[in-house]
């Protein structure tokens, strides 16, 4: 190693250290007089999941005594921020200083005082990262009867609803949101490492038709550069439409009675609102919906050459369950396999029992879910969603001391 090298690499890491020092040090004073300054990394501007996850995380953690202040201080300009909508409903909890001179002269404080909402302090001291922070915060908010932190304005859900009528939607009556993530709006490539994650929104029509036969409207969200669906009765393609918006986008997340998509951020608004969310394709397998109010069915992991699927145990180890590079799987020759149409349909209608009250879980649903739940990582900071019955059921040889083997190279 050169000599010009070691100064750079000891200059780094003196530079960290006395950020470090400043953050843990000027912070928590600036804390105490309200004064928070979220770190860039929070509120992701460009990512409508980051903002809804981290905003909620953040303020229930205020609320509840377990962080600082719930109103913080967000620097980032307008046009970076992916749903000035969305962020107005934040504008509550917290203040965006968009103004360059501004952003320019605040800089350096932010960065000396800043909270950073990505790994966050618990109760018992412990530093945990957001995803499980969020588990335990949301489990202590149920338990306390709290309601969601954010609601429509009356003036948005009347806008909201003229506009689903000019859509051919009848006021007043119920519908699904459907969002099926695909590689567009990051401009992701077939090969690109989060490319494992997308799924193909065919698979999903089984449970549209289900939606549909039972009085449902579809309303499938996204970008323009989703795939179009093919014209299906009461189902709108507001993802290729006109009127898509902001302003709509939030409205729909927000007004439907259940959010059926996968892993992507925009389902956490409907989160943010309170909205249930049924979820299939699920992966990274750690990644679960923290919400009670939710189901989720992950997608399952397969050796290509031992031709036999990971069990869940298997798939939950450090290096795979919170994997979001998609070459690690392929380097380990593993296919990430989808759900198929039965399997998103049968999570449906559980879910849509559910909201009729008309679905009671027998002791087998119970002991299954819970041999799921002792292989979470985070078990001890509460368990969030529940993975679907059906799903449990037909896979329940993955689970570790199954009562019932079954030949897992099928």
């Amino acid at each position: 190693m050169g000599y010009n090298n070691i100064i750079f690499r000891a200059n780094e890491y003196l530079s960290r250290f006395v950020m470090s020092i400043a953050t843990y040090v000027l912070g928590p004073i600036f804390w105490r007089m309200g004064i928070v300054f979220l770190t860039k990394r929070h509120s992701n501007p460009y990512r409508i999941g980051e903002m809804a996850h981290q905003n909620d995380m953040y303020v229930k953690m205020g609320v509840l005594g377990w962080g600082p202040s719930p109103c913080g201080i967000l620097l980032v300009r307008k046009e970076k921020i992916v749903n000035l909508c969305f962020m107005k409903y934040w504008g509550r909890y917290v203040h965006v200083i968009s103004n360059p001179l501004l952003i320019h002269l605040l800089f350096p404080l932010a960065e000396l005082t800043q909270y950073d909402t990505a790994f966050v302090k618990m109760p018992s001291g412990k530093v945990v990262h957001k995803n499980c922070a969020m588990i335990a915060v949301q489990n202590k908010w149920d338990e306390e009867g709290r309601p969601p932190l954010l609601t429509l304005s009356s003036s948005h859900r009347e806008r909201g609803w003229d506009c689903l009528q000019q859509l051919g939607v009848p006021r007043g009556s119920w519908f699904v949101c459907l969002h099926v993530r695909e590689s567009g709006f990051l401009k992701e490539g077939n090969d690109s490492y989060h490319a494992y994650r997308n799924a193909d929104i065919n698979t999903y029509l089984l449970a549209v038709k289900t939606i549909v036969k039972a009085g449902g409207w579809v309303i499938r969200m996204g970008d323009p550069t989703m795939k179009p669906l093919p014209p299906l009765d009461h189902v709108i393609d507001y993802a290729n439409s006109e009127v898509k918006s902001d302003w709509m986008d939030v409205f729909c997340c927000a007004e439907c009675r259940f959010f059926l998509g996968t892993t992507s951020g925009l389902c956490i608004v409907s989160i943010d609102f309170g909205v249930p969310c049924a979820l299939a394709d699920i992966t990274p397998m750690g990644f679960i919906p923290w919400s009670e109010k939710n189901i989720f069915i992950p997608k399952l992991y397969r050796y290509a050459d031992e031709k036999r699927y990971l069990t869940f145990e298997e798939a939950l180890m450090p290096k795979y369950r919170y994997c979001i590079d998609g070459n690690i799987f392929e380097s380990s020759g593993i296919n990430v396999i989808d759900n198929t149409p039965e399997e998103i349909n049968e999570m449906v209608l559980e879910i849509m029992e559910r909201l009729d009250l008309n679905l009671e879980y027998i002791e087998e649903d119970k002991y299954l879910q819970e041999r799921f739940n002792e292989l979470l990582p985070y078990k001890k900071y509460g368990i969030g969603s529940r993975v679907g019955s059906a799903f449990l059921h037909k896979y329940k040889w993955l689970l570790p001391d199954a009562s019932e083997e079954k030949d897992n190279t099928s």
